[in-house]
């Protein structure tokens, strides 16, 4: 057993606590990482609250990064000493990851939000009773993960990882909803709702398919500069019950061609979707919580809109993931510019920046 100390939710809606824990030595085909930086992304708070399908107890974090410290007997493609950058877990087996859509693999429900391995076993426990520790198959708010090779990558020495680590979810959903499924072409504009790290991820990949209107939406005038910065053209806050709609057909006459959301938020949600014109496309990475919407059916069927649902940037395993890392390198992608460090013991403080907007990316590291 590896024992460390971890940020784990044990009831929903309550902080996490940090409790030492027990870890499982690696088997055969499993890698353990002592972690040197994570994100946090609004999926863990989901989770912390109870919105997402987990079982308590359950340690959180799935944008981790670190050294490998010890490897499996069947484990070849990383070595101890090497750095390396984590990905949510796929079986890579079943129809879905055989077709390369790995990010809707068939077992998610166990790899992903299950957080034991396929075959149900946990791999954590405190003074003797189990705890779920492979939450997006790595459960990076410890000092340790145990992965597989299916869902690490391995980055050069000198790599940043406290940068590198926020774009395995949060910079992977809203770039990658842009680059791979909307595609605006130059001739489109896109209303991009939500202006944290998802969104101005979305507006960082807009600019460089060179969109010509892109539209960002929140309510906070911080982050609405800093999404002039990453290439939005025009702005609009929201505060005071300003009509998103109306506000962008001042812009836009006929609708924007593209609609993104990042909050989950209901209103915020239908606001996206109506804003569209003809044949217009909306792409939302984050549920409602189970809360309905009420849509009118004529208006999208009217307009020939499409709804899209997109996991994981609807990337392919590391494929996007090396192609994002390449993007932040060459400075398109400038994620280092909303990140916000905090010690593991400030973990609930940095989910109260996050929840308040005074931090865009709270990355937790450590020593």
């Amino acid at each position: 057993m590896v024992t460390m100390t971890a940020a784990v939710a044990a009831q929903a809606g309550a902080e996490f606590e940090l409790l030492d824990i027990e870890l499982d030595e690696p088997r055969a085909e499993e890698v353990l990482v002592r972690i040197l930086a994570v994100g946090i992304c609004h999926t863990d708070i989901n989770a912390l609250s109870g919105r997402l399908p987990v079982t308590m107890p359950i340690i959180l974090g799935h944008e981790g990064s670190g050294v490998v410290e010890r490897v499996g007997s069947l484990v070849t493609s990383v070595q101890p000493g090497d750095k390396v950058v984590i990905a949510p877990d796929f079986c890579g087996a079943c129809t879905q990851c055989r077709l390369g859509h790995t990010a809707y693999c068939e077992k998610s429900g166990t790899l992903v939000f299950g957080g034991t391995r396929l075959d149900g076993s946990t791999k954590a426990s405190h003074r003797g009773d189990p705890v779920r520790g492979a939450f997006f198959g790595q459960s990076s708010f410890a000092q340790y993960s145990l992965v597989t090779e299916r869902n690490i990558i391995r980055v050069a020495d000198d790599a940043r990882l406290q940068y590198l680590c926020a774009l395995t979810c949060g910079a992977n959903a809203g770039a990658g909803a842009v680059l791979n499924t909307l595609k605006p072409d130059p001739d489109h504009s896109l209303a991009v709702f939500g202006v944290g790290t998802v969104g101005l991820a979305a507006i960082a990949a807009a600019r460089m398919r060179g969109t010509r209107e892109i539209i960002a939406i929140d309510v906070h005038d911080s982050r609405l500069q800093l999404a002039r910065e990453f290439g939005a053209t025009h702005t609009i806050n929201t505060t005071g019950g300003v009509d998103a709609v109306a506000a962008i057909k001042q812009i836009v006459p006929a609708g924007v061609d593209r609609a993104f959301d990042s909050t989950g938020v209901k209103h915020v949600v239908l606001s996206a979707i109506y804003s569209l014109t003809y044949h217009g496309m909306f792409c939302y990475v984050s549920g409602t919580g189970g809360v309905p919407l009420d849509l009118d059916l004529n208006r999208i069927l009217t307009k020939g809109v499409t709804i899209r649902g997109v996991m994981g940037g609807d990337g392919t395993g590391l494929v996007f993931l090396r192609e994002l890392i390449r993007l932040f390198e060459e400075g398109r992608l400038p994620i280092d510019r909303l990140v916000q460090t905090y010690r593991l013991d400030q973990i609930n403080q940095a989910v109260s920046d996050m929840k308040a907007g005074t931090t865009i990316k709270p990355v937790i590291v450590f020593d």
